[in-house]
């Protein structure tokens, strides 16, 4: 399906997040839709939230032409505190494809190294090197905390489950590459699929290989469902191995997975992350840092 650029302007760029346990209150986004296309995506229900089509998410993209000016003025108001963390972004990839021809989320960057915000950048892409020259500065004036999504090393699985993202070792190299430049960097490990990416060993070999490439830390989670995302994955399920259908109508009996099985796959995990030292939490959030900096 053609993938539809919708250009628009917006009233405003920042939304509040009411997560407890994020290390972030704050988010932006400088496009709606993700040409991505991940199956287990749970961000497609904004597109619903806007009135748009089930399914249009990946193929109809909104484009904020005023992103930056917007953000520049929320920036500017004088009870804001710059040192809140902004997260770039918290529905969409800042570096999709159509970055590649509107160059929204640098202009945005721009903004955050100006007014000196703390910000958390999420992606999936290794467009991101193209503004390394922002992100150095930003790093090194402010805060950033780079976060790579990473649920799995198998190329042949991740083409199928992630369509249409830059590769496995492509994501390696922007993690080597912005730890070289001394920024923060983290990986998601999310989500992790039951029965498919679930395995120890493989759990263990993604640990390893971030680590050998310079990542802060590691978060794993297990996969959930929201809106559209249980029939997509059920799709996804016939063609990759039909027998999991059961197994997975068994795990999911609510958008959760089982509490059982989802606390034997963090304790794994957890364990791992502390063997492999890829646990420093702490440079996930900006007002450690700068207390740190106080003493």
């Amino acid at each position: 399906m053609e993938v539809v650029y919708e250009h628009t302007d917006v009233k405003r760029m920042l939304h509040y997040v009411n997560v407890w346990f994020l290390p972030f209150r704050w988010g932006t986004n400088t496009y709606r839709g993700c040409e991505h296309n991940c199956v287990y995506c749970n961000a497609r229900y904004t597109h619903e939230y806007l009135g748009l089509e089930t399914g249009e998410f990946a193929h109809r993209i909104l484009v904020k032409d005023n992103a930056a000016e917007v953000l520049d003025r929320e920036f500017a108001r004088p009870k804001w505190n710059h040192n809140l963390t902004v997260n770039l972004a918290t529905v969409t990839d800042p570096y999709q494809p159509a970055e590649q021809q509107v160059h929204i989320t640098r202009q945005v960057l721009e903004v955050f190294l100006k007014h000196h915000n703390a910000l958390m950048l999420t992606t999936k892409s290794d467009l991101i090197l193209r503004d390394l020259d922002l992100l150095t500065q930003i790093a090194h004036t402010g805060f950033l905390n780079v976060v790579i999504t990473l649920p799995t090393l198998n190329e042949d699985l991740r083409q199928i489950i992630e369509p249409s993202a830059p590769s496995v070792e492509k994501r390696l190299q922007v993690i080597q590459a912005l730890h070289e430049a001394g920024i923060t960097i983290g990986v998601t490990a999310i989500p992790i699929l039951p029965y498919i990416t679930d395995h120890e060993q493989d759990i263990q070999d993604l640990i390893r290989t971030v680590d050998e490439h310079g990542v802060d830390y590691v978060l794993v989670d297990v996969l959930n469902f929201r809106g559209e995302v249980r029939t997509r994955f059920f799709e996804f399920l016939k063609g990759y191995d039909f027998d999991l259908i059961s197994k997975y109508d068994e795990l999911y009996q609510t958008r959760y997975c089982a509490k059982s099985y989802t606390k034997r796959i963090r304790q794994q995990a957890n364990a791992l992350i502390k063997q492999y030292h890829v646990d420093d939490y702490d440079k996930m959030f900006s007002y450690r840092r700068a207390r740190s900096k106080e003493r």
